[in-house]
């Protein structure tokens, strides 16, 4: 099934967020599925259109410390977002924000991180029901235990895998995370989890690991990193196999989901992913990569969108959704 829902659209610069890159991915690609001459007679079928299932405050806890959860939830939330979107610097000075401009309070932005949380629940279930789902939302793989970080207040994938232990539908998952950013919160979350494996292919130079503090936790290491250095693009898939190999050496799990970010591709607009630049073919070729390898091993796969930004990039997700859901 494919999760598709405008309340999960966000413009940043409704909140006095400076950053003109409006992530319209979801749009784009949704309305060109509809189009395709592939899939505009079954689109239908493919689109879920239910009650999300929900997660909640309980949910949250199985990941987050309980302090940082309160924050969220209390007065405190606006400056836990400011601190998660980075909108101020260490100075006290605005950064890539300008609050008059709002239109909205900053909290909303931790209400609309809910909804994806709930968006990546319900893409878990469908998987577990189906094998295959994907949520055009969601990826919020740099939350931290303790506090957002890189536009992320909440990490969905751990929160819906645990929440699915919790339940007991599943014992193991795996994580793998293609964005172009090391899913250093993901990491952080689950280096002492032995019930979670995580897969993280990323830029080597660059945000987050764009200093010399290695005690910092976003230098803790997933189960599995794949660090690409800037002239290693062709060396993409084969790094990737390797490592989907390596990973399946620790057994097979219940379940598993994608992060599926499209910041390594080459029409990527945001700076910080412009270390990884890789073509649509090279994309399509690594999104095949992992689905196939699931697929083969008969392992139930939720995907989620993750980092991406532009005009373009709403091709990445497109192309894949459009060979899979065919096939």
């Amino acid at each position: 099934m494919l999760i598709h829902n405008e309340i999960f659209n966000l413009n940043l610069l409704d909140y006095g967020i400076e950053i003109p890159l409006l992530d319209t991915r979801a749009e784009k690609c949704f309305n060109a599925l509809k189009e395709s001459p592939k899939l505009k007679h079954i689109i239908n079928k493919w689109h879920y259109t239910e009650a999300l299932e929900a997660t909640s405050y309980e949910d949250w806890l199985l990941v987050h410390n309980r302090d940082y959860v309160n924050r969220l939830m209390g007065r405190e939330v606006d400056q836990e977002i400011i601190k998660a979107y980075e909108l101020v610097k260490p100075d006290g000075t605005c950064h890539r924000y300008n609050p008059s401009n709002a239109k909205f309070p900053l909290k909303n932005l931790f209400t609309n991180a809910a909804l994806h949380c709930d968006g990546t629940y319900t893409a878990s279930k469908i998987a577990l029901k189906s094998g295959f789902s994907y949520f055009l939302g969601g990826g919020m793989h740099h939350a931290m235990s303790f506090e957002g970080r890189g536009f992320c207040p909440l990490n969905d994938m751990v929160i819906s895998i645990k929440k699915l232990q919790e339940e007991k539908l599943i014992k193991t998952a795996w994580i793998i995370d293609v964005d172009a950013h090391k899913g250093d919160g993901t990491a952080e979350l689950c280096h002492n989890d032995q019930t979670i494996k995580t897969l993280s292919i990323h830029m080597k130079d660059g945000w987050p690991l764009d200093h010399t503090n290695f005690s910092a936790p976003e230098f803790i290491p997933s189960f599995i990193d794949i660090p690409i250095a800037e002239n290693e693009n062709d060396l993409y898939n084969i790094r990737l196999a390797e490592g989907l190999k390596e990973l399946q050496k620790s057994g097979t799990p219940d379940f598993c989901i994608v992060v599926n970010g499209s910041d390594p591709y080459i029409h990527d607009a945001i700076p910080s992913a412009d270390k990884l630049k890789l073509s649509l073919a090279d994309l399509l070729k690594r999104d095949l990569l992992v689905f196939n390898f699931l697929k083969e091993l008969n392992i139930p796969q939720a995907w989620v969108m993750a980092g991406g930004y532009g005009d373009r990039v709403w091709e990445v997700h497109f192309q894949f959704l459009e060979k899979v859901l065919v096939s």
